[in-house]
């Protein structure tokens, strides 16, 4: 039986498809292969952070690569992969087609998809009820690949695996959680731990090769950190990130939420960690973010929710300054 508290550090410097595939595959490997996670004929949701439209380089989504390299060993393991998000601005469309992407899957015979269809849904975690909207597409399938992108966040200092499945909350649900957080970041936290609960993936790979610091989700430095971070507990590869990067996990509200709620293992005495030795890849030098508020006011979640139209429907493709 595979164990769930296993992470695994594959070093990988760069984005060449020989190289990301390589990783991916000895990713895998360290599990006992695809095979022991998705099933023949199974529908796989390959859930990257695409965020907004950008291009690669700025380390702003998962890289197409990455999401190339994954969606090929699905189907060889005969399973049915789909790729999937809810942008914070755009259409999944548009950024797929800004990086290429949708010729991949053309070329691969395989669907790129809005996490729409919203269906409310409650769930008991950490001794709270929590009454959510997620994507039908999200809860429907057979199982999830996460595949995050490693970067600062001005919110909750960093996302990876956890903060990346909030990208199955549909549309601007999101922005209206933060309106319903009052800047309690508390209770912003326990909500994503929750919704990780209720979308839990089957496996999660993060692309921290080339990662982004100082701010975050989008506008921060890309910062070299040549990782693929793999495993099954999503809180496990994110207490092993905050090691990477030399952060205390006290400082990181998504992990003090799980302890608070008894969710995932994040003793790294209990966590095995697979391929590169842990304090061998730890960063130094990551530079992370001042902390905002949590909390939208009114005006705030109406401005968003135009801006995302706009760019879903006519927008131009925005170009980072």
């Amino acid at each position: 039986m595979t164990n769930s508290n296993k992470v695994s550090l594959v070093k990988c410097t760069n984005y060449s498809k020989e190289d990301i595939r390589n990783a991916v595959n000895k990713t895998f490997s360290f599990f006992g292969g695809i095979e022991n996670i998705v099933k023949k004929g199974s529908k796989v949701l390959l859930k990257p952070n695409f965020l907004k439209e950008s291009e690669p380089e700025e380390c702003v989504i998962t890289h197409p690569t990455l999401i190339e390299a994954v969606a090929e060993r699905v189907l060889k393991a005969g399973a049915i992969p789909v790729i999937g998000d809810s942008p914070g601005f755009g259409s999944v469309r548009k950024i797929a087609r800004r990086v290429g992407l949708d010729k991949i899957a053309e070329r691969l015979g395989i669907d790129i998809i809005e996490l729409d269809k919203p269906r409310k849904v409650s769930i008991s975690c950490g001794g709270k009820r929590f009454s959510m909207t997620v994507s039908g597409r999200a809860l429907d399938v057979d199982a999830i690949i996460n595949l995050p992108k490693l970067k600062a966040h001005v919110q909750v200092l960093f996302t990876a695996g956890v903060k990346n499945l909030y990208g199955c909350v549909s549309g601007k649900q999101k922005t209206w959680r933060h309106f319903k957080a009052k800047n309690d970041l508390e209770w912003y936290a326990d909500m994503l731990i929750a919704n990780y609960q209720l979308v839990k993936p089957s496996f999660t790979i993060v692309d921290g090769i080339m990662a982004m610091e100082k701010k975050g989700p989008s506008g921060g430095l890309p910062k070299n950190v040549s990782l693929v971070v793999g495993g099954i507990d999503v809180i496990a590869i994110d207490r092993v990130i905050a090691e990477i990067l030399s952060i205390s996990p006290e400082d990181v509200p998504v992990l003090r939420a799980a302890k608070r709620m008894g969710i995932g293992e994040q003793d790294l005495s209990k966590i095995e960690i697979a391929g590169e030795d842990l304090h061998s890849v730890k960063v130094h030098d990551f530079i992370l973010p001042e902390l905002s508020p949590i909390g939208f006011d009114f005006i705030r979640v109406i401005k968003s929710l135009i801006r995302h139209l706009w760019l879903k429907t006519i927008g131009k493709p925005e170009l980072q300054t």
